[in-house]
């Protein structure tokens, strides 16, 4: 395999596809979970995601999955839409219907609007009553009418729990990472599940399982027309001699390399 460098994208085999939509009710796109914070916090500044722990925060650590993880999006009470890594200190605040009238009144101002993804499948809000209500009027201000497929949390905490880790176990591997576009605005990504770029993963034809196995250098990934396509560099023998090719083969054909435990 040639040395790691630059990653150059190939853009000699595009074939004349349409556009994806950055918007969908597609479940195949990458999930967006807006989770309400919780009054049980760490007692030091930290990211938000690490700040909290409430039990909500311990199904949520406990049924992620690294190959399908989805968007993440906090409504804290005091500081509104939080990015997860957003460092923030501990404080003392409640979502009070009067809180939530406050922020709804005024939701520029709590929205951030650069936190939040411009591609979007399902949609899982996990909070109260209260919380929810500025969740979905966060969403309705950035997608407008075109809005995703959306799940919420209700009943008693065990349930809500129970609902929250069986949407997390349910999603699956999602584009990630956006870094270019193809000549017809296709959208280029770093990572795709566990296939990811710079990595080397082992490439078995399905449909033609009689070749043999060889080791493939991803470069990028994106939505083809035949589904989630890697652009990768292969090595061939040309007339005795090994050389590297770029090739485009589906995701599916790439089995990544197990990682040893660190």
């Amino acid at each position: 395999m040639q040395p790691d460098s630059m990653l150059m994208l190939s853009t000699t085999q595009l074939p004349l596809f349409l556009l994806p939509p950055t918007l969908s009710n597609d479940t195949a796109e990458p999930a967006l979970l807006l989770m309400a914070c919780s009054s049980s916090k760490l007692d030091r500044d930290a990211r938000a995601i690490d700040l909290y722990r409430g039990v909500m925060y311990q199904s949520y650590r406990a049924h992620l999955r690294t190959d399908a993880a989805p968007s993440v999006l906090i409504l804290s009470a005091r500081h509104g839409f939080l990015h997860p890594d957003t460092k923030i200190a501990p404080y003392d605040a409640r979502m009070t219907r009067q809180r939530a009238d406050e922020m709804m009144a005024d939701l520029s101002s709590y929205l951030r609007p650069g936190a939040w993804p411009t591609r979007v499948g399902s949609v899982m809000l996990a909070g109260g009553a209260e919380y929810r209500r500025v969740m979905r009027a966060a969403l309705a201000r950035r997608y407008g009418p075109t809005l995703p497929v959306l799940q919420e949390s209700y009943g008693g905490i065990g349930m809500q729990r129970s609902q929250l880790g069986a949407f997390l176990d349910g999603l699956k591997p999602a584009f990630r990472d956006q870094i270019g576009l193809h000549a017809n605005g296709t959208p280029i990504f770093r990572a795709y599940g566990r296939i990811v770029a710079g990595d080397v993963a082992t490439l078995r034809y399905r449909a033609a399982p009689a070749l043999p196995a060889r080791q493939a250098r991803v470069l990028s990934v994106f939505k083809g027309p035949s589904g989630p396509t890697a652009d990768v560099e292969v090595e061939d023998l040309v007339r005795g001699r090994a050389r590297i090719r770029p090739r485009w083969v589906s995701v599916a054909d790439l089995h990544p390399f197990a990682k040893e435990p660190a």
